[in-house]
């Protein structure tokens, strides 16, 4: 197996219809967060929705700016593999450096969220009622909050912020352009095409390949049916054994 991801194409088939799935449930998540949070107040889902988007556009984000280093459970073939994969698919999907899928400061804020509660209260002021009294007003910095503003179409996490009109722009077109390049993805129910990418590359052996024969299996074929006595003759007894 070549070490080259442009000279595997069922490699290339996975990876865009697992790129196009993630998309399309960020892009769900999504469309269901920017709902949510019009409510006042924003209902519990609307957080579960918030969690979700960036679950996926992490997997996205990771899987087009792979981190180059070898897992617990990753080898070193892994690894070489890994490092072509993500500037390939960068390439062939035209996704630039400057793609807000990149960004990655509110994500780890949210999956991080208990070491930034850790810092916030480390570092909190603490006044004795003998201070308060006296006058003495430490400042409180605001806690590392997850915010949604559905007017400026952002997130934020900890001060990070997102723009959501650029990243579903971005994703749409992902999408768009995975569909041109793998076609079943755009024709089949995205799980199905999911499943199919999945499967084992088992090559489709035509008719006339190589077999353990020599010849094929049309070779093969041919010895059998050359073997075989003729049809009139296969239930005829022999002359010297009839009654």
């Amino acid at each position: 197996m070549s070490n080259d991801i442009s000279e595997d194409p069922w490699a290339q088939r996975v990876y865009l219809t697992w790129l196009a799935r993630d998309t399309r449930y960020a892009l769900a998540a999504l469309d269901a967060l920017m709902d949510y949070s019009q409510q006042t107040p924003a209902p519990p889902a609307a957080w579960v929705a918030f969690e979700d988007f960036l679950n996926f556009t992490g997997k996205i984000s990771r899987t087009l700016w792979p981190i180059e280093k070898k897992g617990p459970k990753g080898t070193p073939e892994g690894l070489i593999w890994r490092k072509g994969r993500g500037s390939y698919l960068r390439e062939v999907l035209e996704v630039s450096d400057s793609s807000p899928l990149e960004a990655r400061e509110v994500r780890n804020g949210s999956e991080h969220f208990d070491e930034r509660l850790d810092e916030w209260i480390v570092h909190l002021p603490r006044p004795t009622a003998e201070e308060w009294q006296a006058g003495i007003r430490p400042e409180f910095a605001a806690p590392p909050m997850r915010l949604v503003d559905v007017e400026a179409g952002t997130i934020q996490v900890d001060g990070a912020q997102l723009d959501l009109r650029l990243m579903d722009k971005e994703l749409r077109r992902l999408l768009a352009k995975i569909g041109e390049l793998e076609p079943s993805v755009a024709a089949l129910p995205h799980e199905m095409a999911a499943l199919l990418a999945a499967s084992a590359p088992i090559p489709v052996i035509p008719f006339d390949a190589p077999a353990q024969n020599p010849g094929g299996i049309q070779a093969w074929l041919d010895e059998r049916k050359s073997a075989d006595p003729p049809p009139q003759d296969r239930h005829t007894a022999p002359e010297d054994t009839k009654e």
